[in-house]
């Protein structure tokens, strides 16, 4: 079995799969982190080659990392980058077949702080300033989710808010397994 984590960057979504990972005996794997340790800082390269680069990248990287764990006999959870589902149609050749098994997925969950604009907002850009390793500011991160935040709150799959404990928001997902 297969779970996909989707939504925007600090909706809970990493920490969500290490728990997750570790009470159901799943692999766990972040898009973000495969990304780093095979292509390098996701900054840096945004900066070097701009973001449609990047996006295409990403999905080579969600290729390569669909095919190392496809003959897995143990269950898996994928994190998709944030703004992977947002994508423009066009960006890669296989983009729109991934971006629908994702959806379409029965255990495809979005994470997101609130169903509320402005709350989901503030959220968000108050836990992403929390990450010293970003490159950001508190505008950036509000424009990108206020971006977002329509595209992943009107999707058509289970959607659990993080607005509570991590380990809460672990419990709601299992229940969604069931």
């Amino acid at each position: 079995m297969m779970i996909y984590l989707i939504g925007p960057g600090g909706a809970g979504k990493t920490t969500t799969a290490k728990l997750l990972a570790l009470q159901l005996g799943y692999d766990g794997f972040d898009l973000d982190q495969y990304f780093m340790q095979n292509v390098g800082d996701i900054s840096a390269f945004i900066d070097q080659f701009g973001y449609k680069q990047y996006a295409q990248k990403n999905i080579e990287c969600y290729l390569a990392l669909s095919h190392r764990i496809e003959g897995n006999i143990k269950s898996s959870i994928i994190v998709c980058s944030s703004g992977f589902m947002t994508y423009p149609e066009d960006v890669h050749i296989n983009y729109m077949e991934i971006k629908q098994q994702i959806l379409h997925y029965p255990f495809t969950f979005v994470l997101l702080p609130s169903l509320c604009f402005e709350t989901c907002v503030q959220e968000i850009v108050t836990r992403q300033m929390k990450r010293p390793y970003l490159k950001t500011s508190p505008d950036k991160e509000r424009d990108k989710i206020t971006q977002r935040f329509y595209s992943y709150s009107q999707l058509a799959c289970k959607i659990i808010l993080t607005d509570v404990q991590p380990f809460q928001v672990v419990n709601n997902i299992k229940v969604q397994l069931d």
